[in-house]
């Protein structure tokens, strides 16, 4: 059949229900109705290509150089009409939500997010989320949060008013190893203590110099290396290029709206090597984190997450039936391999060791952990800020993770010990 003056070919939502001009009033009504009526709510273009890959709107927020010392009073990115996805209900082993007429069948794993709910509430953080996926499909296995406050709002996993902090070296050591500028285990060197930056640090060398491994500069998150690998190899350019590749500055494809990753790449040089190791003007989205991580984990592959797994009709018809797709692919798999030793470093004898052989040795002897930390202070919520993210198993990753935790006065929770919860229930069934 040609497509005539004011016909087009139908979108993929479009192919679940019957052609207008071959079908009666009558017919059309009620499901077409519905479904566009819920399309309209949740914000998504009847044009487009999938109503749940639909872009969101890119939402203003606090860089870590803020003034703003507003706490999580601000709406969050919500879904279809202001309401967030809601896990209170499960049928046949998966959460299930009714929208309207319909029914939406959700990806995330009920035992492995009520396991982190619990880790959240038995620590009581001021603020806590942890995002959980399939490194090779997308499928999203946990999307947990939490608030010590019972009246803030929702959607804190959804914001990405949190400064990256040292998630960021990921980018830099991606961009060294992509270029060909450094191998996983080059020598490097760096001047006194190796988190304090300073500008005569990036700038000169002294006869003092320590010497180190690009591996284990990351997993002990030296800022000192990474300061000089930004600004003295990387460059702003560059920095800039890959930034973008991962995903920062430019919407999630997601089921529902979620805030966008912000990277501000300064020129100056040693601005430039205070973004790159971990300092800059970098916001993160808690899921945005875990893609990161899965695309390392997935040979550079980054996967377009995906929430709901099924649409159905209240009868138990499926409209709708989730696919794998591939976003983007940031870096090749040779990056991806040395990207992934290097973060064992981190859990082996870097800044998340201890926390693993204090409280997760068994865990070890069943799975090999690759991953990162990032602590930092921040503004929009004011707090101390820490992060963990990675994959696991190291070399068959079957499951990449965000944790982000706010605390108060001094880090009472780490994102890294969250994490090794959710891995000990996640692997509950794998042997030692």
């Amino acid at each position: 059949m040609k497509w005539g003056p004011g016909r087009r070919k139908r979108n993929s939502l479009e192919r679940i229900l019957p052609r207008p001009w071959m079908t009666s009033p009558q017919r059309l009504s009620r499901k077409k109705a519905v479904l566009w009526v819920f399309l309209f709510l949740a914000g998504a273009s009847w044009t487009q290509a999938s109503f749940l890959h639909a872009a969101p709107k890119a939402l203003a927020i606090s860089t870590p150089s803020s003034s703003s010392s507003s706490s999580l009073s601000a709406p969050a990115p919500s879904g279809a009409n202001g309401a967030s996805p809601s896990f209170d209900r499960i049928a046949d082993g998966k959460f299930v939500e009714n929208r309207q007429s319909y029914q939406f069948h959700y990806t995330v794993d009920p035992i492995l997010q009520a396991s982190i709910e619990e880790v959240f509430r038995a620590h009581k953080p001021p603020y806590g989320a942890f995002v959980a996926l399939s490194p090779r499909s997308g499928k999203i296995l946990s999307l947990a949060e939490y608030s010590r406050d019972p009246s803030g709002n929702g959607g804190i996993w959804s914001r990405a008013t949190y400064p990256a902090a040292s998630v960021f070296k990921i980018i830099t050591a991606a961009c060294a190893l992509e270029k060909g500028l450094l191998n996983y285990n080059s020598s490097v060197s760096f001047g006194g203590n190796q988190y304090r930056l300073g500008p005569s640090k990036i700038s000169k060398t002294s006869k003092w110099e320590h010497q180190t491994q690009f591996d284990e500069a990351l997993g002990k998150s030296n800022n000192v290396v990474f300061g000089r690998v930004t600004s003295h190899l990387v460059g702003s350019q560059t920095l800039r290029e890959y930034s973008s590749a991962f995903g920062f500055n430019q919407p999630l494809p997601f089921d529902f709206p979620v805030d966008m990753s912000k990277a501000v790449i300064p020129e100056e040089s040693y601005e430039l090597a205070r973004c790159g190791a971990g300092f800059g003007e970098v916001t993160l989205n808690p899921l945005h984190a875990a893609l990161i991580a899965a695309a390392i984990g997935n040979q550079g592959v980054m996967m377009r997450p995906y929430l709901i797994e099924t649409v159905q009709t209240l009868e138990g018809e499926v409209l709708y039936q989730a696919q794998s797709k591939v976003w983007t692919q940031p870096i090749s798999a040779r990056t991806a391999q040395d990207l992934t030793l290097m973060m064992r470093r981190t859990v082996d004898d870097g800044t998340a060791s201890r926390t693993f052989q204090r409280y997760g040795k068994d865990l070890l002897k069943k799975v090999t952990i690759s991953g990162k930390t990032g602590s930092l202070s921040g503004s929009n919520p004011p707090g101390l800020y820490d992060w963990f993210v990675g994959f696991a198993p190291a070399e068959d990753p079957q499951i990449a993770f965000s944790a982000m935790v706010v605390n108060s006065q001094r880090y009472k929770l780490r994102g890294a010990f969250v994490v090794q919860e959710a891995l000990k229930v996640f692997f509950r069934d794998r042997p030692n």
